[in-house]
């Protein structure tokens, strides 16, 4: 499509600043700000509420309550959640949208993959692609459309950002954040990484985490082995059902990913914790699916008892009218720069599907190319950082005036 002069000029702007991109990207992701790492996540949320209240209206941090997790005894505990930062815009706007992705990592504090290192193209440091990376594109979009903004007067669309710090562990205390703020949004785009070559996700998979607490008897493993009712043997049997319902649901996969549990092995063990995922392909899987885990919690044996904790966090996210017309919309526009977008399923899951599910269509994969995402060989190309930063900017001006 034919670009008008100001988008020409904002683009080359973009351009020339993919140096200043790069060095603030270098900065935060040298900041450790795994989920349960509240000091580092703070010190990189400070950073970024500046940056963010240099173009919003308002821009602020909303505490989020602790949430209960099951630790590795089977008991509840509540664990704190770093806040989740918000700026605005126009908030009176005829059309809205929400721009979002997350501030946590997987990486814990004490974590040995912590330094930032350029090679070439590649830059490689925990969360560069996933999701630093795509966090820089977001800033620097937005203050690109804020300048498209005040040289053509067009107001047409106001945006909500939602910044937050528990996505790794999905979302559990942001989750209504987004619900509050998704009325009235028309649509949304996440900067999630994108797939290495460049393709964007479409339809997802839903997700849910589960645990089973399993309640045994310690007792001496040499005077008084009889008296013992072994949590970890229970656990295995629960795991190994757990498994053979693969292949009950089409596209369904069931992972048993860890057991807690045991100690010295002159002890029968009296407690376990069987932790599992769960992935699925439509909405009405899980009804029948928790029953066949209510099933097999049932199954207990003399002196063993089992407790469900966990549930569906992620709904499954459809491909919708809406959801590929938003997609062609963004593939129309990486044309005009020189890109051939297309997109494809994952099992993956993120906050665009929780947006999905609260009625926001959005494209969740704006942020870089990268790879390796999750373990210490991430990496994200550096010349993404103008690339998608120039798509998401031509993205929001066509999506201010028209949505099909």
């Amino acid at each position: 499509m034919a670009l008008e002069s100001e988008v020409q000029t904002i683009l080359s702007r973009i351009q020339m600043q993919r140096d200043e991109m790069l060095s603030q990207l270098v900065k935060w992701a040298a900041i450790n700000s795994g989920t349960s790492n509240l000091a580092g996540i703070r010190q990189l949320s400070d950073l970024v509420l500046d940056e963010l209240r240099t173009f919003s209206d308002d821009a602020h941090a909303i505490a989020i309550e602790p949430q209960l997790f099951v630790n590795p005894h089977g008991d509840l505990r509540e664990r704190s959640i770093g806040d989740v930062l918000l700026g605005t815009c126009r908030t009176g706007a005829p059309r809205q949208a929400i721009l979002s992705i997350h501030l946590d990592t997987v990486y814990p504090a004490d974590s040995p993959f912590q330094n930032v290192k350029q090679r070439g193209d590649l830059l490689h440091g925990p969360g560069v692609a996933d999701a630093k990376g795509g966090l820089v594109v977001l800033l620097w979009a937005l203050k690109a459309f804020e300048e498209y903004v005040d040289q053509t007067g067009d107001i047409t669309l106001g945006w909500r950002v939602i910044l937050n710090c528990d996505e790794e562990i999905g979302s559990p205390g942001s989750r209504e954040v987004f619900s509050t703020h998704c009325e009235g949004v028309d649509f949304g785009l996440l900067f999630e990484p994108c797939l290495p070559n460049g393709s964007l996700v479409g339809q997802r998979k839903g997700s849910g985490n589960f645990e089973v607490v399993v309640r045994g008897q310690a007792a001496h493993a040499g005077r008084e082995f009889e008296k013992g009712c072994n949590a970890i043997v229970a656990a295995a049997r629960v795991a190994e059902k757990l498994h053979a319902l693969n292949g009950r649901w089409h596209d369904t996969t069931i992972n048993v990913a860890k057991i807690d549990g045991g100690g010295p092995t002159n002890v029968v063990p009296d407690t376990a914790v069987v932790r599992f995922n769960v992935r699925y392909p439509s909405a009405d899987i899980e009804a029948p699916l928790i029953a066949a885990l209510d099933r097999i919690v049932e199954e207990t044996g003399d002196g063993i008892t089992l407790i469900r904790h966990g549930g569906f966090f992620a709904p499954p996210k459809p491909m919708t009218q809406e959801y590929e017309s938003l997609l062609r919309a963004v593939q129309a526009n990486g044309k005009t720069l020189g890109l051939d977008i297309a997109w494809e399923p994952t099992g993956g899951v993120c906050d665009g599907n929780r947006l999905a599910a609260f009625g926001v269509p959005n494209v969740d994969t704006m942020g870089v190319r990268g790879g390796n995402i999750h373990s210490p060989q991430e990496f994200m190309h550096c010349d993404s950082l103008v690339e998608r930063t120039q798509l998401t900017f031509l993205t929001l001006i066509t999506l201010a005036s028209r949505f099909e």
